[in-house]
């Protein structure tokens, strides 16, 4: 029995790994040609896959490796590798919101969908396997398995290689939330250090679907230019519209500058006194 367990935990981990190369279980799945409850039951090391298709994830992975192997090899030649194509988005959330997101997104990037925070976090540690390179913007839906965008939030920001990739939050499907909710989620979001919170269900209402989803694809283009080594200044935002200060405070950290924000003067002045802005803008 504790060989039977440990044979299915050894094989979950290279399944994930074979995840994260093909992009996202749904891609696995097909791939292996089965059916993803039964991935999923793998993947979960509540069984061992059979033999058959374990052969198969392990030459998806000795694949990857040797072209691995081969790029560093075409490197140390100097020799001139292809471009590297569409930026890449891994995108966490359900199967009904990644659809949402891939249908604004689909055309313009890369996307590496995950559906659980340990295979998200599995992809971005793993991240040279995934056709040599990592991800350029993380996307999160505000339900990813079961509302655990901040704490996954707070994994990305915590883990050092990839503290500085973008990362937007985003509400891609429609929930029973009131606004105070939704707002105190917004300053969560950027209190943790996402670059963004988009209510993207609450544009569509306002503006239509079209309007809206050129404004979430803009705010991800965005996203994808922030310099990522860019030491940028320290700004105050002081104003007591929250709208406003939050547009303006996203506009500023896609620039590559460190933002804090305040929404009276009593705030501006605590807040100051510990962050020390290089500069100060005031409504």
């Amino acid at each position: 029995m504790g060989n039977d367990h440990l044979d299915a935990q050894t094989s979950a981990r290279l399944l994930k790994r074979a995840q994260a190369i093909k992009g996202g279980r749904e891609r696995l799945a097909e791939n292996l040609g089965v059916h993803p409850h039964d991935l999923a039951l793998w993947v979960a090391g509540k069984a061992f896959p059979p033999q058959a298709i374990f052969e198969k994830v392990l030459e998806i992975i000795l694949d990857a490796h040797d072209h691995a192997l081969s790029d560093a090899k075409d490197k140390q030649r100097g020799e001139q590798l292809p471009a590297q194509g569409k930026p890449r988005a891994l995108v966490a959330g359900s199967p009904a919101a990644f659809a949402a997101i891939a249908k604004i997104l689909e055309d313009e990037l890369d996307l590496v969908a995950v559906h659980t925070v340990t295979e998200a976090v599995d992809i971005l540690q793993g991240g040279t396997l995934i056709k040599g390179r990592g991800v350029d913007v993380i996307i999160c839906e505000q339900h990813f398995e079961a509302s655990q965008m901040l704490q996954f939030l707070e994994v990305v920001k915590g883990y050092k290689s990839t503290s500085r990739v973008p990362f937007i939050c985003v509400r891609a499907l429609p929930t029973q939330l009131k606004d105070e909710s939704l707002a105190a989620m917004r300053e969560a979001c950027e209190a943790l250090g996402a670059l963004a919170y988009v209510d993207l269900a609450h544009r569509e209402r306002k503006l239509g679907v079209e309007a809206a989803s050129v404004e979430f694809r803009d705010a991800v283009r965005a996203a994808v230019r922030v310099p990522k080594d860019a030491q940028g200044l320290r700004v105050l935002v002081a104003d007591d519209n929250a709208d406003a200060a939050h547009t303006l405070t996203v506009l500023l950290r896609m620039a590559g500058h460190h933002v804090q924000k305040a929404s009276s003067g009593a705030d501006a002045l605590r807040i100051a006194k510990e962050f020390r802005p290089r500069v100060v803008v005031l409504d």
